[in-house]
């Protein structure tokens, strides 16, 4: 399948005046290995980023894959799981990426062949964060290579790569290319030698076509014939470079270039279209598909791409035993601390501030814990979800419902943890219903907060996620802790706002379980003449509270983690836009 594209022009994010491709054309052939070359800034990325449908944001032209299967894009960073080996990723490669009707002996055999081809017999059992550059970059080209796809787009593979690694890469595409593959890669500045092994060579410089053709006698003459005489015993690749960093050489060859582009699309029309009425061109819109009318095909099976994901996630987290234990001993710690400030205190009737303190420390505690972890986490996985999502593995929305559910243990089990050791801890009476509806309330909480710090870090970087989390949880920490001491003079207004707050959901609802379900009079001692809150029900009606009630609460817990998991969805759904 070949690839050609007309008048391509992309502006930079968020501006219309810097032009990052200005009026770029070109054609990538099948059976060939194409290097996109040009100094730093040159627009090599982008280039490669707007013909593949990485980006579609702020670029215009015509581009042109020939129909079938689609294409497959490996970035420049090797974004593979660190957790699995690569023969567990191939397996659930073959898995989402070969046709349903391939028994577990045809993806076997398909799997077999390519770790064979691409060298990685010697790795295939090891995990991946052990692995070498060149076996990451390997293992990543396999992953893609499962159902065959004709064309192949490579950004910078051979970056990190010493120069053995870098030269038996090359080789290795050059290879693959000669099975009929389109296969085209951005370079910066090769070898001699390296730069001979490439088919074609499309130049770029200051976002503009300098040159496209051969890379070696064909690029030097069409330097010669434009005044540019390379010296002997000089690697072309560096002196094109050279030329290509000067302003007035690009222009000069930039429009060579173009003087030397119509025959070569005539070339094209005769090769792969029909024929020219009265020699004229043909119209733009039969020789290139619109941008926007590319659409990705992956497998049709929702059960195939849930049940995929889902036994992937569950090995990670297996896997995973350093974060797990990191994240119990977290929670343990944390819940013994407070168990042991408010020690034997949920009984006592003379200590009416401590219940407060008690129901805001366990929900504040609970909402900033499953926040926090998700924000410094997820980040990776949305790149390896935008890589492979992009590459047609499968749909978000099954990728969506895996994640959900194979979390759900391990959230269910730390929130439990923590509610066994401060419930037991702090005296409250071991009542089925009150002990049932105190976990339930920090499990939600846990679910909502879970689902924030999902979204943050579907949306920013671990870095400012750190930043931002914070500044986000801010707010519902600051509407849950007013107004306990003055409720009944609470402005209407401030009274809707604060009930939006899901912390102060979950501190009213632990208040109502502490003293509410029928509760028994509290403990006073007896050199105590007079203990005011002594009785529940006189809490309630200091804190104005009869209102409220534990299913209320509830509804508003239940209303929030579906507002927020619908928006971790979205988060998801614009982050996977290109």
């Amino acid at each position: 399948m070949e690839v050609c594209f007309e008048g391509l022009t992309c502006w930079a994010p968020m501006s219309r005046k810097k032009k990052l491709l200005d009026d770029v054309t070109g054609r990538f052939l099948p059976g060939e290995l194409t290097a996109i070359m040009g100094p730093s800034g040159a627009g090599k990325t982008t280039l490669l980023n707007a013909i593949s449908g990485y980006r579609r944001r702020g670029v215009h032209g015509k581009i042109m894959e020939g129909t079938g299967r689609s294409s497959c894009y490996i970035a420049q960073e090797d974004i593979v799981d660190p957790m699995l080996t690569p023969a567990e990723l191939m397996d659930f490669a073959s898995r989402l990426k070969l046709p349903a009707n391939y028994t577990l002996k045809q993806r076997a055999v398909v799997v077999e062949n390519l770790i064979s081809t691409l060298g990685l017999e010697d790795c295939i059992n090891s995990r991946t964060h052990k692995l070498s550059g060149g076996q990451r970059k390997r293992l990543s080209i396999a992953l893609e290579l499962i159902n065959n796809p004709p064309v192949l787009f490579l950004d910078e593979p051979t970056s990190g790569l010493d120069t053995v690694t870098t030269v038996h890469l090359i080789r290795l595409l050059s290879r693959l290319s000669r099975d009929g593959r389109t296969i085209v890669v951005t370079i910066h500045q090769p070898s001699a030698s390296l730069f001979d092994l490439f088919d074609r060579v499309y130049l770029l410089a200051m976002g503009r076509c300098v040159y496209q053709g051969g890379s070696g006698r064909h690029l030097l003459k069409f330097l010669a014939i434009n005044g540019f005489i390379c010296p002997v015993h000089h690697n072309p690749a560096d002196f094109v470079i050279e030329l290509a960093e000067d302003k007035g050489n690009v222009n000069i060859l930039s429009e060579a270039a173009k003087n030397g582009r119509t025959s070569w699309f005539l070339d094209f029309e005769v090769d792969q279209g029909p024929k020219l009425e009265n020699n004229s061109k043909r119209r733009e819109s039969d020789m290139c598909n619109s941008i926007s009318e590319y659409k990705p095909q992956v497998c049709e099976s929702f059960w195939i791409q849930f049940s995929t994901i889902f036994s992937r996630i569950l090995l990670q987290e297996k896997r995973n035993k350093t974060g797990l234990k990191l994240q119990i001993y977290h929670h343990l710690c944390c819940s013994v601390a407070l168990g042991i400030m408010f020690f034997k205190k949920g009984n006592d009737g003379t200590e009416f501030v401590s219940h407060l303190k008690v129901c805001m420390a366990v929900t504040i505690f609970q909402a900033y814990t499953m926040q926090t972890v998700p924000m410094l986490y997820y980040p990776f996985e949305v790149n390896l979800l935008k890589k492979e999502h992009f590459n047609k593995w499968y749909s978000l929305f099954p990728y969506f419902l895996a994640f959900t559910v194979a979390k759900a243990p391990i959230m269910v089990s730390l929130n439990l943890l923590d509610s066994i050791i401060v419930y037991s801890m702090i005296g409250l009476p071991w009542e089925l219903d009150r002990f049932l509806c105190f976990c339930l309330i920090g499990l939600t909480v846990g679910l909502v907060a879970d689902a924030l710090g999902h979204t943050i870090g579907s949306l920013f970087s671990p870095t400012n996620s750190c930043a931002i989390g914070p500044f986000t949880l801010a707010p519902f920490i600051g509407l849950a802790t007013y107004g306990y001491d003055f409720m009944k003079t609470i402005h209407p207004l401030m009274d809707v706002l604060i009930q939006l707050s899901y912390v102060r959901s979950g501190i009213i609802g632990n208040i109502l379980v502490l003293f509410g379900l029928d509760r028994k009079e509290l403990y006073c001692p007896d050199h105590i003449d007079y203990c005011l809150y002594k009785d529940p029900r006189e809490i309630f009606h200091y804190l104005t509270l009869d209102r409220f009630s534990i299913p209320l609460m509830m509804l508003h817990l239940c209303i929030n983690l579906c507002l927020f998991r619908l928006t971790f969805y979205l988060a998801l759904k614009w982050r996977l836009r290109t």
